[in-house]
């Protein structure tokens, strides 16, 4: 299982903004980047997965956050998820400070799954 955590942001995500976001949450941690599948991964000095987060997808129908959230949020949306292991309060901390961080950047709100 994993903790969830969905930032949508309400003006485009650049990189700028993330890799912001990403110092924020996790000081002292390393950062993983897969091109292909467009997935960052921040790790833990000891080499532990802390937080995955895929690549900014803008949310094209109306009302999908409503329905998949539970949240009443205007277009445009721009959807930016993160997982991190269950179970691990340093890796829940981190993807929390990072959505947080990059809604804030963004204009926009955070959710978590907890």
């Amino acid at each position: 299982m994993t903790f969830d955590v969905v930032a949508l942001c309400r003006r485009e995500p650049g990189p700028e903004a993330v890799v912001a976001a990403l110092l924020t949450a996790g000081e002292g941690s390393f950062v993983d980047f897969d091109a292909d599948r467009r997935l960052i991964g921040v790790r833990h000095a000891d080499g532990r997965a802390l937080l995955t987060v895929e690549g900014a997808r803008l949310v094209r129908v109306p009302g999908e956050v409503d329905r998949l959230l539970g949240l009443d949020v205007p277009p445009p949306v721009w959807w930016v998820e993160g997982r991190a292991p269950d179970e691990d309060a340093e890796a829940e901390a981190v993807a929390r400070t990072f959505a947080a961080a990059l809604a804030v950047a963004t204009g926009g709100r955070a959710w978590s799954s907890r």
